[in-house]
């Protein structure tokens, strides 16, 4: 689990509400899940620790301030566009999927918010980034959407949309484009503000999949770019469901809980959570140890490829009791379950036993780690990519069996035409 101080958390989780409609306040619900928190390691932005004692008055403000934010929105009820989270349940249901706060007309169940995500196919090209091989389609407030070639340039190809009839989109370019676009090397005509294009839009019926088929463009390069099928996307904030997960290779798909997520990233990491009421969704690659869970400059400890391995380090790590170790498969590949827990006696000087990091040095200092007396499960899976794990939390979570049942390796993404 990661720890990005709990002031952090509270301040994104009082965002997001006031980005939603009102909904029934469990203040005892509330305060209930940050005292849970406390027990739990959270990926580090900083290296900071609020003591035990000090968790349950900022418990009680978190309430305080949670209902005060409630009881605005009944003056004031605010925006909602296109990109918005949805509306979380208190009570997420398995069976049951987000749906927004609002559907703009001719997106189904407002399935275009967020981001979308395709690989670029070989015959597709923008200028000055030869080598990206992903790009997401990404809608923001104001019902705007561009183009944002994955770790390289971004805010390509800007346009505005309005939705008209049964899915037909309708852009507008804001303003000039500022990079070429070619098919198979044939450099398509750039878009001017105010050329007009109109699409076709469809779904999936489990809403992951967003296909743009084009009916007319001023601009060609927006058409041979926007025109194809998209994939949601999980890592940027989202009302859960179906999508995909991009924080290393492999890319997978998986369907969260409805609820109103929020993202942490690190190196060859990504924690989809939410603080209040708490759910996580974490999945780490080749993570790797400490030699003393207590004292991290002791140095790291290296663990070879496979969950065999990783077992195999916490049943020897100081501090920890390895509970229980279940084989299973994950989307057809060989996997564990490991239940471990930090040990109730077990004492380090700030209170905290660090578990793994990440494979590449964090130049954030990232790590994980558990309190004395909390139990995690880890579900480690032997893909042909490296080792690839995964927890829901907290744990143990009725829903883990459902969350990662879901999970599709995906060797790519559909990128039609």
């Amino acid at each position: 689990m990661s720890d990005a101080g709990f002031e952090l958390r509270l301040e994104r989780a009082a965002r997001l509400i006031a980005d939603e409609a009102i909904r029934p306040v469990d203040a005892v619900a509330i305060a209930e899940a940050a005292i849970r928190a406390a027990g739990r390691s959270r990926e580090l932005e900083t290296p900071r620790f609020a003591p035990r004692r000090a968790w349950f008055a900022l418990a009680a403000a978190a309430v305080a301030i949670v209902v005060a934010i409630a009881g605005s929105l009944v003056l004031d009820r605010v925006r909602n566009d296109l990109g918005s989270s949805a509306i979380p349940s208190t009570s997420p249901s398995p069976s049951s999927s987000a749906s927004p706060t609002t559907a703009p007309v001719g997106v189904p169940n407002g399935s275009a918010g967020g981001s979308w995500l395709a690989d670029i196919p070989a015959d597709l090209e923008f200028d000055g980034n030869p080598n990206a091989n992903r790009m997401s389609l990404t809608v923001g407030n104001g019902l705007t959407a561009s183009i944002d070639l994955v770790g390289r340039t971004s805010g390509l190809l800007r346009s505005s949309f309005v939705t008209l009839n049964v899915g037909e989109i309708r852009f507008t370019t804001e303003s000039a484009s500022s990079g070429a676009v070619s098919v198979r090397g044939t450099p398509l005509e750039a878009c001017q503000p105010g050329d007009v294009g109109s699409y076709q839009s469809s779904t999936s019926v489990d809403g992951s999949r967003l296909t743009l088929e084009l009916l007319d463009d001023d601009c060609p390069a927006r058409g041979g770019v926007f025109a194809r099928t998209w994939t949601r996307l999980l890592t940027v904030p989202n009302g859960g469901g179906m999508g995909v997960v991009d924080g290393f290779d492999p890319i997978f798909m998986v369907e969260l809980p409805p609820a109103s997520y929020i993202v942490a990233s690190s190196a060859d990491a990504r924690t989809i959570y939410q603080d209040f009421p708490e759910i996580q969704f974490l999945s780490f690659k080749d993570p790797q140890g400490f030699l003393d869970p207590c004292d991290l400059s002791k140095g790291r400890r290296s663990i070879e490829p496979g969950a065999d391995a990783f077992v195999a380090y916490f049943q020897q790590l100081a501090g920890f009791t390895v509970d229980s170790v279940k084989e299973m498969t994950v989307d057809g590949y060989r996997a564990v379950r490991l239940v471990v827990h930090a040990d109730e006696n077990a004492t380090c000087r700030d209170g905290r036993l660090w578990e793994w990091q990440p494979k590449a040095e964090p130049v954030d200092g990232s790590a994980w780690f558990l309190n004395p007396g909390v139990t995690d499960s880890l579900i480690i899976v032997d893909h042909p990519a490296g080792t690839v794990m995964f927890e829901l939390l907290p744990a143990p979570n009725s829903l883990e069996d459902q969350v990662i049942g879901s999970i599709r390796f995906l060797h790519a993404l559909p990128t039609t035409p």
